[in-house]
């Protein structure tokens, strides 16, 4: 090869760039780690401070270790995953890592997914504030094209939450609230209701995935008594 010419960069070898905030719903973002892993998609994670205590109030999780490989591998052991096997694949990154691959350009990567997403973390994405690892991440994704995407976890909206998705949508994010799905039985519960979410992100990377049924793939289309219509 000539030395001047661009190596090549195979793009399954480019990692989705993952963040992870203090909005609730953090099992959303650590399911989409582990479905990336086990699709063998390498996979760079970003973790706000305020999601570290989220982590730990709704699922136990602790992200311990004396650096950031330690920290990477006691994720995997937390969400089932082998370590040997998959630390070649997962990378983690503290927040103040302002010097980490993902916040430049020239690293190249699949795109970002910010699940979830805060309100405060998207309100610093919409103003251009890059001062953490994840917005200055969020940036570089979107002023290199690459696919960002956001699943904003609050209920409801104000006004102000409306006009920085919008000015994120048009500045070429997509956004993927976690909203709540019935139209086929595989999302009679809240496991279905997680791949429904996980899959739809997962369409927007183009990666293929069997993490539910598709509209059209029923044997049979017909009105379904879903569990979560049960009474309580």
């Amino acid at each position: 090869m000539h030395p001047h010419l661009p190596a090549p960069n195979p793009a399954d070898t480019a990692p989705v760039v993952v963040g992870i905030t203090g909005a609730s719903g953090s099992i959303i973002g650590f399911r989409f780690i582990k479905v990336l892993l086990q699709l063998g998609i390498p996979v760079e994670l970003v973790m706000t401070e305020k999601s570290l205590q989220v982590t730990h109030d709704e699922l136990g999780y602790k992200v311990s270790g004396a650096n950031e490989a330690a920290k990477a591998a006691s994720i995997l052991t937390e969400i089932g995953l082998d370590v040997d096997t998959y630390s070649p694949l997962f990378r983690f990154y503290g927040n103040h890592r302002l010097d980490a691959p993902p916040a430049s350009g020239t690293h190249l990567t699949r795109g970002m997914v910010i699940i979830p997403c805060s309100m405060g973390t998207m309100g610093r994405i919409a103003a251009g504030i890059g001062d953490n690892l994840v917005a200055r991440s969020a940036d570089v994704t979107l002023k290199e094209n690459r696919p960002l995407i956001l699943v904003p976890r609050e209920s409801p909206f104000n006004q102000i939450h409306l006009k920085n998705m919008l000015a994120l949508s048009q500045a070429g994010a997509k956004l993927v609230p976690p909203m709540l799905t019935f139209y086929l039985p595989d999302f009679d519960d809240m496991d279905g209701q997680i791949r429904y979410v996980l899959g739809k992100v997962l369409d927007l990377l183009r990666i293929p995935h069997n993490l539910h049924t598709r509209w059209g793939q029923q044997e049979t289309p017909q009105p379904q008594r879903h569990a979560l219509s049960q009474p309580v």
